[in-house]
Formats: C-alpha cells, structure tokens, sequence
C-alpha cells in the first residue's frame, strides 16, 4: 500500500478522469447528423442510382446513419452500469435535457419570424402551431422524444442488467434484443413474388419474421453499449485492426445498399436505416475503433476543448434544423440545379451546419447556465427566509 498524500483530507473524493475517446465518439456523432441531413435536403432521395456520384452518396449516407447508434452505444456504455434509485430526485434530473431543449426551440422561434417568414420558406405561424412547435417535438427533436422516455425507463433497464448473474446472461440479453428489434431488417425487406426480389423501394415486401419490436430499437443498442462498457477486455484490439473491421463492415453493407437501390430511388425502409442490420454492426465497429485508439499524449488544452464541444453536441444537434431550412432551400439546390453536382459542396456545407449549430448551442448553454444561476439563488434564499422564520 502507498503511502497517503498528508495534504489530501482523507474524505476527499477524486473526480472521475474524462475520457476524451467518449467526447470524440459523441463529437462525431453529432456531426453525422448534419451529413444525414445533408441528404434528406439537396434531393438525395429523388434520384435514381445509376450513376458514380449516387454510388458515392450512397456510401457516405450509409456511414451517417450511424449518428444515432453511437449516440445509443455511449448512452449504455456510460449509463448501465450505474445504480439509479427510480425517486423524485433522479427525475428531476430530466430538466437538464427539457430545458435546454425549450432554450434551443425558443430560438428557432425567433429565427423562423425574423428570417424565415420574411424570406418566404415558412409561413406565419398560428399561437396553435407555435405552441404545436413545444409540443410535437418537431425540427429534429424526434431523438428528444425518444430520449426522455429512455431517461424514465433507465433506472429499470439498469436493474436488469445489473442483476444478471454471469456474461452468459448479459449476451443471451443482447442477442435477444437483436432478434427482436434488429434481425426483421435481415428477413422481412424482399418482394418473393417481383422480378426483383431486392428492389430496394416497394409497397409489397414480404414479412417472414416478428417484426412489432423494431419501433424500440434503441435498447439494443442501449445494452450493447452495456455489454462493451462491461466487458472491455473482449474488445481490445490494435486500433488497426479494429479500423480494418469497420472499414470491412462499412464495404459490406454499403455495397449492400448501393446493389439493392441500383435503378431504384435510395430507401428510407428499415432495411437501410437506424434499425439496421447493417447500420447496427457498422455503429459497434466504429465504437471499438474509437474507443481503441490511445489520445494520452492529446494536449491537456485539446481535451478541454473537445470536452466543451462534446457537452454541447445534444443543443448542437438541436441547433442544426435551423440552418437547414434556409441554406438548402434558399441557396444550395437553386445554385446548384444538378442534383449530383452538389456532392462536391459537401465538405463545405457540413462545415459550415456543424460550427453555426455549435454557436448556436454554446449561447443557449450560456443562457441556461445564467438561468440555473439565478433559480439557484432565488432557492438558496426562500431557504434562508424559511430557517429565519423558524
């Protein structure tokens, strides 16, 4: 046994270390989001696969799905193992999401009606539809929706995992949730009786496989991440290797995807989105591959920087609908009338959505924290009053 440091009070309680591959993973995660996007707006899905620049696409698309499994992976990775008491105070935690959320909508609000409206790509809204905008978690708030009843639902999920009794249990536990909520991607997307049996977009694909679970594929992902966090030892490979892995599950279904679409328009099936075969070992590939590389020789100031933009990644993503709606619509696609022409503005574009939906997330993280200042204080001094009275 070492000897005590005389200067440390002997109750003093080390604060964890961060670790700055989990900041990358969810810096890269959020910038998936806006390559994502960059396909839902510039026509990507209007276009037939026939050409190099729609096999290009196809690929890059594919990788940008992974957005929200990594999100999904880290959220078990760093969350399952911990023991929450389902209570008023756990509960109350929720704020730290909800409010941010509502800083973040309020200023689309504000953008829509001096920007927006004025340039003519939405019109005035109804008092209906501005509080419809707080309610229906629009603008890309679908993943706050989700969020929030994976939040309420965590302290028993991790009451599950945390009383399995041996990693026989933990796999047989993730095997299931891939079987029910990723395996019909596998089974259930090919039409028996067309001349095509892969056409990639059609109305009458064959289900052969239980498919009603497929909606809550987030808690495969959540106990994958789970089982990585606890088993850390069984991953450890040379981050060559685990890169030569991601790269080999990355040309596997990305061919997939772009033989399955040729002559069609690329799909938005199940087959080809977050709850994919294909798009979830993609999103496991990349985690170990991430999580594998050694930063401890990363300048101190580097890892700061990167912790700061990685607790702003959940306003920024929140943050990246709004310029969106005015980049691509007003400027992008009327520039660029070819379709396929505007794959080499790429690089550009993300750019420019990633460091405008980081300041923007930045001015509502500092309004929330003057925000938390202030309640703080107000509470701090009812108490002061209460004790006072008594």
């Amino acid at each position: 046994m070492g000897k005590k440091n005389k200067n440390t009070p002997p109750t003093a309680v080390v604060p964890p270390k961060r670790n700055v591959n989990l900041d990358i993973i969810r810096i890269i995660a959020f910038v998936f989001v806006p390559c994502v996007h960059f396909f839902l707006h510039n026509g990507f899905y209007s276009q037939t696969v026939d050409n190099t620049e729609m096999y290009i696409m196809t690929y890059m698309r594919t990788l940008a799905l992974l957005c929200i499994p990594l999100f999904m992976i880290l959220t078990g990775y760093l969350q399952a193992g911990k023991r929450f008491e389902p209570n008023l105070k756990y509960y109350l935690k929720i704020f730290k999401f909800v409010v941010p959320y509502l800083i973040i909508m309020t200023i689309d609000l504000i953008y829509i009606n001096a920007w927006l409206v004025p340039e003519g790509i939405i019109k005035p809204y109804t008092l209906k539809e501005y509080i419809h905008n707080y309610t229906s978690f629009t603008h890309y708030s679908w993943y706050v929706e989700m969020y929030l009843g994976l939040f309420l639902l965590i302290p028993f999920l991790n009451m599950i995992w945390n009383n399995l009794k041996s990693k026989k249990q933990e796999r047989i536990l993730v095997i299931t949730m891939f079987i029910l909520m990723i395996a019909p991607s596998i089974f259930n997307y090919y039409e028996f009786d067309a001349e095509n049996v892969m056409s990639a977009a059609s109305d009458n694909y064959w289900s052969i496989f239980p498919n009603w679970w497929t909606g809550v594929y987030p808690l495969a992902y959540y106990f994958t991440g789970a089982y990585l966090a606890k088993n850390k030892a069984d991953f450890k490979l040379k981050p060559i290797f685990s890169f030569l892995i991601f790269l080999g599950t990355w040309a596997i279904f990305g061919t997939y995807t772009v033989l399955r679409s040729y002559l069609n328009k690329p799909s938005m099936y199940a087959w080809t989105n977050y709850n994919s075969w294909g798009i979830y070992f993609m999103g496991i590939a990349l985690f170990i591959f991430l999580n594998s590389i050694n930063f401890k020789s990363m300048p101190k100031l580097l890892c700061k920087f990167l912790a700061k933009l990685s607790d702003l990644s959940f306003g920024a993503y929140l943050a990246s609908w709004m310029l969106d709606q005015w980049f691509y619509v007003k400027h992008l696609n009327k520039m660029v009338p070819v379709m396929e022409d505007r794959l080499k503005y790429f690089v550009p574009c993300i750019l420019l959505a990633v460091t405008v939906a980081f300041i923007v997330s930045y001015f509502a993280d500092l309004i929330y924290r003057a925000g938390s200042i202030v309640v703080s204080d107000i509470s701090k001094s009812i108490r002061k009053k209460r004790s006072s009275k008594r």
